[in-house]
């Protein structure tokens, strides 16, 4: 462990700076850079590396900051300094590099002209991960008195690192054994996943709107997100609006944007996402709650590619591919007046239907360890294993809420779990088989029965009035009254 009593105070906070930055980043790509920036304020270097271990065990530039590209010398960083480092398991500094006897004499020092340089080790939990090299070649200077800080940076450093590559591992490893080798993102290896793969392969590359229909919590923007990254506009930007609780001036000014003056508070020309997503796609979620204003604009644009801001009197034409999603049934929407026939047939060029959870039973051990590993990389908490009882409870369940509230459930249950292992009491759902006791009809009024028989769904769909309601054959609204009456608040 190292000795941080002879920092400074100065030092010290620029050290907490650095662990807040490094600790809270959990992928990879993006900690390396995190990392080698902050070594270059705790160190004042002019170049520097990162260096990891490749698959032979051997020690690799994976960074480099300071560097041209090109201009990399053959054995650069120097070896020298590194070995050295590395065979005493402490950081190595000197301001002198050229002539310090620890290094014997190494021609590169002196051929690439580095005037300091320093190597601290990057070690934890007794393993070897890598390297961080930095060194001067022009007026700078690296100075023992710098040692004690870069010493402590390189133990936070190490620690950062260990959790991300632990972390890159298991999305690694689950990447190999679940979803679409196209499709990475979405997993589930069912039946019914596997044909929404074979359908979603088939509509990425065709550059036509897409209509996504499904249950909530099934993933339709997962699915929107995957195909476009999957597509012909891959390179271009994904833009995301849901489109449930705005009011049509919002909306509108969000999809197309305004000019500076079209309404109070409008004091500067604002971009609206049909620009910013110029080229990309457009996602529209839950396309069924577009006010009809709306509705008649967005059906402009996918005619002829048209549209204005507010406040512009001159049209626009823009490119986006637009996915939409729905969980309601367009149709029924049409038929009741609240929705544009013609704008429908405009989105609904190409279909694909997101299967609920409970058609894919066989998924969920899939999707548990996947949301487990999500957790423990989100909390930093250990990575928890669910036992064979708690998945058969999962397995049992009928999921009205699907793949978002099964993420609830484990995500609840692994943050309560005592163990490292996620057990059937730590999981909050009715477990297969359990039912409120049914009183006998042909002896209990018929009164009784009917309550017996709404608690039993309500049980059986954790609450879910909504769901309990589809299933009865009776109005929402009836299932709140019949419950006020109950509690007496009627």
């Amino acid at each position: 462990m190292s000795d941080i009593h002879g920092l400074s105070h100065s030092g010290l906070e620029l050290l907490v700076e650095a662990a807040g930055a490094l600790l809270e980043e959990n992928d990879l790509e993006r900690l390396l850079p995190r990392l080698l920036d902050k070594a270059f304020e705790v160190g004042g270097a002019e170049r520097g590396y990162i260096l990891l271990r490749d698959d032979q065990g051997e020690l690799k530039p994976a960074l480099s900051r300071g560097i041209e590209p090109g201009s990399l010398p053959e054995g650069d960083p120097s070896r020298s300094v590194v070995d050295t480092a590395l065979r005493e398991h402490r950081p190595v500094i000197s301001r002198d590099a050229s002539r310090d006897p620890r290094f014997g004499g190494s021609s590169s020092l002196i051929i690439r002209g580095i005037r300091s340089a320093c190597c601290i080790p990057l070690e934890a939990h007794g393993s070897r991960l890598g390297a961080l090299y930095l060194d001067t070649t022009g007026t700078g200077r690296l100075t023992e008195e710098e040692l004690p800080m870069l010493e402590a940076f390189g133990s936070l450093a190490a620690l950062a690192l260990a959790r991300s590559l632990e972390l890159s591992d298991t999305r690694e490893a689950l990447k190999s054994v679940v979803g679409s080798p196209k499709f990475p993102g979405i997993i589930g290896d069912s039946e019914a996943m596997r044909r929404m793969f074979d359908r979603m392969e088939r509509i990425a590359a065709a550059d036509l709107p897409v209509l996504i229909s499904g249950e909530s919590g099934t993933g339709k923007e997962l699915v929107a997100r995957a195909l476009h990254q999957s597509g012909t506009r891959s390179h271009w930007p994904f833009r995301a609006i849901f489109c449930g609780n705005l009011t049509a001036e919002l909306l509108e000014s969000e999809l197309f944007g305004y000019r500076r003056g079209a309404f109070t508070g409008a004091v500067a020309d604002k971009p609206g996402l049909l620009d910013v997503a110029n080229k990309g796609v457009l996602f529209l979620d839950e396309i069924a709650d577009v006010p009809a204003s709306i509705q008649a604009k967005l059906l402009r644009f996918l005619q002829d590619g048209e549209y204005q801001r507010l406040g512009d009197p001159e049209p626009r034409r823009g490119d986006v591919r637009v996915i939409s999603a729905t969980n309601r049934q367009l149709p029924d929407e049409i038929a009741a007046g609240r929705f544009r026939e013609d704008l429908y047939y405009r989105l609904n060029v190409l279909t694909i239907e997101t299967p609920p959870l409970r058609e894919c039973e066989e998924d969920i051990p899939l999707l548990a360890a996947a949301i487990l590993a999500r957790v423990a990389a989100r909390t930093g908490q250990p990575h928890k294993r669910i036992s064979p009882a708690a998945l058969r409870a999962l397995s049992g369940y009928h999921w009205p809420g699907n793949v978002r509230e099964l993420e609830n459930v484990l995500a609840r249950a692994a943050v309560l779990a005592m163990g490292e292992v996620v057990e059937p009491e730590d999981i909050d759902i009715p477990v297969k088989g359990e039912e409120i006791p049914q009183p006998a009809s042909e002896t209990k009024p018929l009164q009784e029965v009917i309550e017996a028989h709404i608690l039993r769904v309500l049980k059986l769909t954790g609450g879910n009035r909504s769901e309990a309601a589809r299933i009865l054959g009776v109005s929402r609204r009836y299932i709140q009254k019949t419950l006020a009456k109950w509690r007496g608040e009627e």
